[in-house]
C-alpha cells in the first residue's frame, strides 16, 4: 500500500512542477506533509531533509554568495568587459565569452545574462556583431558554462544533485564529488565554445534589442575595507575546505555554516540576510526532495520504476545508448518545466534504473543535472531563456538553425565525455 501512496505523491510532485504555479519548496514541503499524514513516514522522518547534511551545506552557501555579492569583486569583473568593447573580431568574441564564463561561475543565470544584455545592447555593430547575435550567442555559452566550476554556488551542485537519488542510491562511492562535474563538462563545454566562435553568424539578425525588459544592474553600495576583506577571506577559505573534502568528511558540509557564523560575529553580513539566504525556495526544495527520494527507495517504488526503463531500453548495456537517452530526454522536457523540476523529476528515475540494472548512476545523472540546462530553443525553456527572446526578438524556428546544431552537438558531446568518464557499464 505504501508504494501506491508514494506513487501518488511523486505524481502530485510531477504534475505541480510542470504546471508551475506553486514555488518547488512549497510543492516539496506539501509532500513531505502527506507522506507523514498518510503514515507512510514518522513525522519527524517526512522532515528531516530540514536537517540532512545537504540542506545545510546549500543554505549556507546561499548566504556566503549574498555576502559576496557585497564585495568589489564582482563590479572589477563587469571592468573586464569595458577593455573588451576596445577589442574587434574574433578576439573580441572570445574576451566576451570568457567574461561571460567567468560571471556565470560568481552569480546566478539571470544577473548574469542581465549584465551582458545591457553592456552589448550598447554596443555599436561591427562586422555583423549585431547585439541581437550577441546577446543569443553569449547566452548558450552561458547555458553550457554557468555554475560548473567548484566556486561559490558552484560548489553546492554535486550536492544539489546528490540529493535527488541520495535515497534510492545508498553507497557513498555512487555519489558525485564536487569535480565531478567540471570534469565531464570541458570537452562539451570547448565544442560549444568553438561552435558560438564560428557559427554566430547562423544567428538571425532582428531589429534594436529592447533593454526595457532588463532591470538595471547597479552597483551595491560600498562597504567598508573590514567587512570586504572578511567577507572575501571567509568565502574563499569555505571554497578552498571543498577540495578536501576527503580529509574533512561530514565537517564540509559545515563549513559554509561556519562561514556563515564568522561573518555574522564580525557583522560583516547581518542576520536579516543571512536568514533570507537560507530560508529560499531552493532550501525547502533540495529539503523536500531528499525526503521523497527516500521514500521512493524504501517503499520499493525505485524498483518498479528502475524494471520499467530496464524494459523500455530491452535490457540494453550499452552505455552510450542510454546515457543519451537521458540527455535527450532532459533537454526536451527541460523545454516544457523549469531546469530544476526537470533534474528533480528525472534525477530519481535515473537511479532507479540504475538500482535495478546493477548500473553506475553517475553518468546519467550528470547527464540529467547538465542537459536540464541546455534550454534555449524556445522562451519556455526558463526565465532567462524568456529574457533572451524578450529583448532580441528572435523567432524560436528561424534561431533553430543556431540552437538545432547547437542542441546536437551539445547532447553528443556531452554523452560522449560522460560515457568516458563514468559509464553506467
Amino acid at each position: 500500500m505504501d508504494m501506491y501512496i508514494v506513487l501518488a505523491i511523486t505524481l502530485f510532485m510531477m504534475v505541480m512542477f510542470i504546471v508551475g504555479k506553486v514555488p518547488y519548496g512549497v510543492i516539496t514541503m506539501t509532500c513531505c506533509a502527506l507522506l507523514a499524514v498518510t503514515g507512510v513516514m514518522s513525522p519527524t522522518e517526512a522532515f528531516s531533509g530540514l536537517s540532512n547534511s545537504t540542506t545545510l551545506l546549500i543554505a549556507g552557501m546561499l548566504a556566503l554568495a549574498t555576502a559576496f555579492g557585497k564585495t568589489s569583486a564582482v563590479a572589477r569583473v563587469r571592468s573586464l568587459l569595458a577593455k573588451a568593447k576596445e577589442k574587434n573580431g574574433f578576439i573580441f568574441l572570445l574576451s566576451l565569452y570568457i567574461i561571460v564564463i567567468i560571471l556565470s561561475q560568481l552569480m546566478g543565470r539571470t544577473a548574469c545574462i542581465s549584465i551582458m544584455i545591457l553592456f552589448v545592447g550598447s554596443m555599436d555593430d561591427s562586422e555583423g556583431m549585431t547585439a541581437s547575435r550577441l546577446i543569443t550567442a553569449i547566452f548558450s555559452v552561458m547555458a553550457m558554462w554557468n555554475l560548473k566550476f567548484p566556486i561559490g554556488l558552484g560548489a553546492t551542485m554535486a550536492s544539489v544533485a546528490n540529493s535527488f537519488y541520495e535515497g534510492i542510491i545508498t553507497d557513498p562511492a555512487l555519489m558525485l564529488q564536487p569535480l565531478d562535474i567540471i570534469k565531464v563538462t570541458i570537452i562539451p563545454g570547448l565544442v560549444i565554445l568553438a561552435y558560438a566562435l564560428f557559427a554566430w553568424k547562423l544567428i538571425p539578425e532582428t531589429g534594436k534589442v529592447d533593454t526595457s525588459n532588463v532591470k538595471n544592474v547597479k552597483d551595491a553600495a560600498a562597504i567598508s575595507k573590514k567587512d570586504e576583506i572578511c567577507i572575501t577571506v571567509v568565502f574563499f577559505a569555505v571554497v578552498v575546505s571543498f577540495f578536501f573534502s576527503s580529509q574533512l568528511g561530514g565537517l564540509m558540509n559545515v563549513m559554509p555554516a561556519i562561514g556563515v557564523l564568522v561573518l555574522l560575529y564580525t557583522k560583516s553580513l547581518s542576520v536579516k540576510e543571512a536568514v533570507s539566504s537560507m530560508t529560499t525556495d531552493m532550501v525547502w526544495m533540495v529539503a523536500g526532495v531528499l525526503t521523497v527520494s527516500s521514500a521512493i527507495g524504501s517503499s520499493g517504488l525505485g524498483d518498479v520504476i528502475g524494471q520499467m526503463i530496464e524494459n523500455f531500453l530491452g535490457g540494453s548495456h550499452n552505455s552510450f545508448l542510454i546515457i543519451l537517452v537521458f540527455s535527450i530526454a532532459a533537454t526536451v522536457i527541460t523545454t516544457f518545466m523549469s531546469n530544476t523540476g526537470t533534474q528533480a523529476l528525472l534525477t530519481p528515475i535515473a537511479a532507479s534504473y540504475c538500482l535495478v540494472s546493477g548500473g553506475d548512476p553517475r553518468g546519467i545523472v550528470l547527464a540529467v543535472n547538465i542537459a536540464a540546462v541546455f534550454a534555449l530553443a524556445f522562451p519556455s525553456g526558463s526565465g532567462e531563456c524568456a529574457l533572451m527572446f524578450a529583448v532580441t526578438g528572435h523567432n524560436p524556428i528561424k534561431l533553430l538553425r543556431y540552437t538545432g546544431p547547437y542542441l546536437v552537438l551539445a547532447v553528443l558531446a556531452l554523452t560522449f565525455s560522460i560515457n568516458m568518464f563514468y559509464p553506467v557499464f
